[in-house]
């Protein structure tokens, strides 16, 4: 095979690394990073795809004796850790069953990152759903080229899921073999001595996780003390508190455990609250649209956790028998939203109605989910008088939060919710809709790349 047919068509390999070579970062100015940047991205997609086919060629000598498998090949030879070796076999896999993602990966107009979110989505799928799946290869691609890796990947498992559940006999064996695949790993670092704990749990226990472990980085963040706490340290004492603390409380109460069977000692009437207090049920919020709810899955369906994790619709049935519904139609149960100045924080019920409308932090390439996310007045409650009303609250984390207030960035927003984010030089990096909780029919409508 000759250079020429590997070089990304209607330019040249060589001008294009020419052109980085020639260019200094270091003096650079903003909208010439982002030139580079492109570049990069460029040439990158270029190696990803030689490496795809450096991968399909070892797989072919493989077969005939000639070469150790290709996840070998690249880490040892391409320098790479295991896990990322594998990914450069799954991508061949991809690009010979998707052959216009690998076009576009040559080209540049689709990252290694958007092949990966194909390949994860169509990992467990069987014969016939797979083929289903590549089926959509136009509108995967069309996403692809204009959906940012993380939205993608995103939208990739909503169609893996929708495509399993409209050939499940039931929506419920998605949780079935979801739960049957929960399990807990740990294990220790021999070389730093650090301990791991991995848990894979399915969607409606994880959210019963999380939901204790917010709780309990909530409480942390208003303790004293902990103002000048980093926020991964924060977050890692929460999580240890949430573990730690139904242990230590139920053993307060004269609670012991032998051998699986509980031994009730005695306890004062003071440690008999605290019992009853480590029994409190977390509050779990699954979202959903009523026709969903009603009929079952649609095109325009959403059925998921606050931070988007799909759950089979029967699950959500299931929880709503033994659930005290909380309405999230603004206003529909006569909880006011709109608090004016009357009240400086937002209240659970304006949350709840974030929640509606955002999966993640409301920046346009931000992932951090919903739950760790602040409410922010848009107009400031100190500064500019703005009300605690739900239209100008906006869920930003706390890297975010902190670049609108200390960082010098502008944020403002219409009453669409359209967003529009002004760097300290005034130049305007991004502007569109901020609300990232989309169905099927309206995917894109927030965008994940910055316009400027």
């Amino acid at each position: 095979m000759t250079n020429a047919a590997l070089a990304p068509p209607g330019s040249d390999v060589r001008a294009v690394l020419d052109s980085l070579l020639d260019a200094d970062p270091a003096v650079a100015e903003r909208d010439e990073i982002a030139a580079l940047v492109s570049t990069v991205a460029k040439m990158r997609g270029w190696l990803d795809a030689y490496e795809v086919r450096c991968a399909r060629r070892t797989r072919e000598l493989v077969d005939s004796g000639r070469s150790e498998p290709a996840e070998s090949m690249f880490a040892r030879n391409g320098q790479r850790s295991s896990k990322d070796a594998a990914k450069v076999a799954d991508r061949n896999t991809v690009c010979e069953q998707l052959d216009s993602f690998e076009d576009a990966l040559l080209r540049g107009w689709i990252s290694a990152g958007h092949i990966d979110g194909v390949a994860a989505a169509m990992r467990d799928l069987d014969d016939a759903t797979r083929g289903e799946f590549t089926a959509a290869a136009p509108e995967l691609l069309d996403a692809a080229v204009n959906e940012g890796v993380d939205t993608f990947a995103r939208h990739c498992r909503e169609l893996s899921r929708h495509l399993v559940a409209s050939r499940a006999t039931s929506d419920a064996e998605e949780l079935d073999r979801q739960r049957a695949q929960s399990n807990v790993k740990r294990w220790v670092d021999k070389i730093t001595g650090m301990c791991h704990t991995h848990v894979e749990l399915d969607p409606i226990r994880d959210a019963a996780i999380s939901s204790v472990i917010d709780a309990e980085l909530a409480r942390l963040r208003l303790e004293d003390g902990n103002a000048g706490t980093p926020w991964g340290q924060l977050k890692i004492n929460a999580f240890v508190a949430a573990v730690t603390n139904g242990v230590t409380r139920r053993r307060t109460a004269g609670t012991s455990t032998v051998d699986g069977q509980a031994a009730q000692g005695e306890a004062g009437e003071g440690e008999a609250d605290d019992a009853v207090h480590a029994m409190r049920v977390p509050e779990i919020t699954l979202l959903t649209d009523y026709a969903t709810l009603v009929d079952g899955l649609h095109d325009h369906s959403i059925c998921e956790t606050e931070d988007g994790i799909p759950i089979p619709v029967s699950t959500l049935r299931r929880l709503c028998c033994d659930a005290e519904i909380i309405p999230v139609v603004l206003g529909s149960d006569g909880v006011p939203l709109d608090m004016g100045r009357s009240i400086r924080t937002a209240t659970r019920a304006q949350r709840r109605a974030l929640r509606t409308m955002y999966r993640t932090c409301a920046h346009p390439d931000c992932t951090v989910p919903f739950s760790a996310c602040k409410s922010h007045h848009v107009r400031w409650w100190w500064k500019h008088q703005g009300p605690t009303d739900i239209e100008n609250l906006i869920a930003l984390c706390e890297k975010h939060h902190h670049m609108v207030h200390e960082g010098g960035w502008t944020l403002t927003m219409t009453p669409d919710r359209a967003t529009t984010w002004t760097r300290p030089d005034g130049v305007v990096a991004h502007r569109g809709p901020s609300i990232d909780r989309q169905s099927a029919g309206n995917r894109g409508s927030r965008p994940h790349r910055a316009s400027g």
